[in-house]
C-alpha cells in the first residue's frame, strides 16, 4: 500500500509543533516523538503508527522543492520559502517550477506569528526612503536574502531597486554604507536595534502553510481523507 509521505521542518523551533499539527488529525509516531525529545537531528524518516505515512524531516527551505517535484505529497513550510521558490524561476520559458502544489488549500498554521517582512535602515535614511517612492529616477539599493520577493514588493510601490542578494547577516550593511536599506524577515528587532537600524515599513507576514502536491490530490484519496482531518485540526 502506498504510504502518503510528509514533509515537516526538521529544526528544533518548528518541529514540534509541526508534528502536533499531524498527530492532533490522527497521524502519530511514537518514533519522531523519540527523536524530537532527543534533539539528536540524526534520523530523517519515520513512520506513522497506522501505517498510512512516513514523515521526512528536510530544511524548511527545501520543503516547497520537494512537493514541487513528487519527492513528497504534503509538507509544512513558510511563505519567506515557497514564495521564493514560486517566484525564482517564474521569469523564465518552460519553466515549470512552483507549478505543482498549492499553499491555499488550509488556513495559515500560525507558527511564525511575530516573523514579518520588514524594510529597516538608519534612521537618517528614512527620509530618501520616502524620496525613492516618490522619485522613479531614485534607485533604491536593498540587501536580502530574498531577492525575489523583495523585487516583487519593491516593483509593486513603484520603487526602482537594486537588489543584493546576500546570505546573511544584512543587519550589518547598512551601517558601513553598502547599501540603503535592507529587506529582511524580523521577529523580536532585536537585531537591528543592536545595529542601530530602524524599521521603515513592515511588508508582509510570514504564513505557515501545508502546501499539497497537485498530482497526490488528484489521484490519492488517502490525500483528501488527510486534508478534512487536517482542517478539522487548524482552527
Amino acid at each position: 500500500m502506498r504510504k502518503i509521505v510528509i514533509a515537516l521542518p526538521k529544526g528544533q523551533r518548528l518541529i514540534r509543533q509541526a508534528y502536533e499539527i499531524f498527530k492532533s488529525a490522527g497521524y502519530a509516531s511514537k518514533s519522531l516523538e523519540v527523536e524530537i525529545e532527543s534533539r539528536e537531528g540524526k534520523q530523517l524518516e519515520f513512520e506513522c503508527d497506522n501505517g498510512e505515512g512516513v514523515f521526512l524531516l528536510i530544511r524548511i527551505a527545501d520543503i516547497p522543492q520537494y512537493i514541487d517535484k513528487n519527492w513528497a505529497d504534503i509538507g509544512i513550510s513558510a511563505f519567506d520559502c515557497y514564495r521564493e521558490y514560486e517566484l525564482e524561476y517564474m521569469t523564465l520559458r518552460y519553466s515549470m517550477r512552483g507549478d505543482n502544489f498549492i499553499t491555499n488549500i488550509l488556513s495559515d498554521l500560525k507558527l511564525c506569528e511575530q516573523s514579518r517582512f520588514c524594510v529597516a535602515g538608519k534612521p537618517e535614511m528614512l527620509s530618501f526612503y520616502e524620496q525613492c517612492k516618490q522619485n522613479d529616477e531614485t534607485i533604491l539599493t536593498v540587501a536580502t536574502q530574498h531577492p525575489n520577493i523583495a523585487e516583487k514588493y519593491f516593483s509593486k510601490k513603484g520603487i526602482v531597486a537594486d537588489i543584493i542578494t546576500i546570505s546573511g547577516s544584512s543587519e550589518i550593511m547598512p551601517k558601513y554604507g553598502c547599501v540603503d536599506v535592507i529587506f529582511d524577515i524580523v521577529e523580536s528587532g532585536r537585531a537591528l536595534k543592536e545595529n542601530g537600524l530602524v524599521i521603515f515599513e513592515e511588508a508582509m507576514p510570514i504564513n505557515t502553510k501545508i502546501l499539497v502536491n497537485k498530482s497526490a490530490l488528484k489521484y490519492d484519496k488517502k490525500i483528501t481523507d488527510m486534508i478534512g482531518r487536517l482542517r478539522n485540526v487548524i482552527k
